[in-house]
Parts: structure tokens; sequence; C-alpha cells
């Protein structure tokens, strides 16, 4: 990667973090590093590119960490609680970066966002199940998808909290915990019958799962806070709130009901400034707007 492509990556980062992906305009990331919006396009087509370049940027550094671990002189448990380490340092140290995207919502999904995504999914898991065979052995192999979806939930849980400062422990404290508890799960897991099977390993492999830290109910709490904020020095303030109170009780239901969830949000059409926000909620419960 040249000099000034990184430079503008690094720009980029830190105006996305602080701003957001949407709310930076590429003259801003120019204006950062120091040259001009004519510049930028020597390097990069558009912003969605830019964005491209920063994953990939991040997934090359990522793999790169768990190839250097796979090389290591030591143990498959050894590599595997490295490795976790390494995911979780790797993801604090773009922690507002990727905050931004969950919240955001950020990601454009053309195909070449799609397909690196899914590259990078697909890798982080190979690395995984290849150290679980190594680890448990033969005899627990025909549980190995279950291992690694539990290895996943508690990846995810587990990085949410650090990213929210929410343990107060360092990353190889956590990952080294994180391995006894799976030790503990496949100690016992041979008199269960598997969930997932040789079948359900392609799908696994190749669905991609964007946002692993916060579901459709944390960030759709977080954009009515955000709602709310912009909506203080309205006239029809308490109507708004109204709504939005019916909105987060019906979002924090264990089974939330679309229709309801329409209906409320049709109550804040009319405030052009508020529509990004509504369309995001749409899309976290598929809800299709009709024009």
């Amino acid at each position: 990667m040249k000099e000034k492509e990184k430079k503008i990556i690094d720009s980029a980062l830190k105006l996305f973090a602080q701003k957001g992906y949407s709310s930076t305009s590429i003259q801003e990331i120019a204006n950062d590093c120091g040259i001009s919006k004519g510049a930028f396009y020597i390097y990069f087509k558009s912003k969605d590119s830019l964005l491209f370049a920063i994953l990939d940027y991040y997934y090359k550094e990522l793999v790169q960490l768990f190839d250097s671990i796979r090389l290591e002189d030591i143990t498959a448990k050894e590599k595997l609680v490295e490795q976790t380490a390494a995911f979780f340092e790797h993801a604090l140290k773009h922690k507002d970066f990727i905050i931004m995207q969950t919240r955001e919502q950020a990601i454009p999904l053309n195909d070449s966002i799609k397909h690196l995504i899914m590259q990078m999914q697909t890798d982080i898991r190979e690395f995984s199940l290849a150290y679980l065979l190594e680890l448990y052995g033969e005899k627990t192999s025909r549980f190995h998808l279950d291992l690694q979806i539990m290895y996943e939930g508690l990846l995810q849980s587990f990085l949410r909290l650090l990213l929210h400062d929410q343990i107060d422990r360092n990353a190889k404290d956590v990952s080294e915990y994180l391995w006894r508890r799976m030790d503990s799960i496949a100690a016992g897991i041979m008199e269960e019958k598997p969930i997932f099977t040789e079948a359900n390993l392609y799908k696994l492999m190749h669905k991609p799962k964007i946002d692993f830290m916060a579901d459709a109910t944390e960030k759709s709490l977080d954009i009515l806070n955000q709602i709310r904020k912009l909506t203080e020095s309205y006239p029809n303030k308490e109507t708004i709130e109204v709504t939005l109170d019916v909105l987060e009780s019906e979002i924090k239901t264990d089974t939330p009901r679309s229709p309801i969830i329409q209906g409320m949000l049709s109550n804040l059409e009319g405030h052009e400034e508020l529509q990004d926000w509504i369309e995001k909620i749409k899309r976290h419960y598929q809800i299709t707007s009709h024009k």
C-alpha cells in the first residue's frame, strides 16, 4: 500500500469514528490528510471504495496476526488462546470505528464488500475449526460445528463487553477464561446429540453476518435515543415522545410486531431530518417502505 493511501485510510478511520460514515464527506477526508479532493480520486474512486480498502486493510492485519500465531511452536490450545486474544486486541485497536459501524449500520453492501466480509468470516472460522479438531481430537469431530457456534457466541458477547468497557480484564485474561469454558463444554458434550452436522457447514461458512456485536434491538434503541435528542425543541415534542415510548416498549418485547413498529414510525414521517433513522429501523425489522 502506498504511503498516501495509508494516510487517507488513517484520516478516514479517524473521521468515520468521530462523525459516522454517512456524515463524513470526501472533502473533509481530503482536508484532514492535506490533499485536494481531486488527489483523493487518484487513489479511491468513491467513499465506498475507500470503505472497502479500510475493511480490506483491517482484514489483512487480522490474517497476518493469525498466520503468525499458526506458525508458532506452541500447542493447539495456546494457539487458540493467542488467536482469540489477538482478535480482541485488534478490535480494541479499531474500537471507535467498529462501534460507529454497528450504531450507524454504515456498510453499503455492494458485491465487493459482501464478498470481502464473507471471506473474512470464512477465514476466521477455518482457523478455529482446524484448531478445534487438533485440540479436542477426532472423538469430538461430530460436535465441532456445535463447538464453533458456541465459541462464536462467547466471542461476540465478550467482545461487545470489552468494546464498551464493561469488563475490567485484559484481552489475554478474557481469552483464557473463554477457552476454559470451552474445555468444560467439550468435556460434557459427548453425552449430547449434535445440533449441527456437515450438511450445515456450507451455510455456516458462507452466510455473512455483518454485525457481530449488536442486535436489532440494541441498534434500534440507540436510534430512538438519537431521535429524542434531535426532537427536543420540536413544538410537537410531547406527541413524538409518546410515539417513541410505544416504539421502545414494542422493540423490547421478545417478538416485536412489525405492523406496530411500522404504524408508530409513520407518526414520525414528514420530518426530513429523521428519515435516515426511520429507514434504519425499518431495515432492522425488514419493513418495506411504500412510496
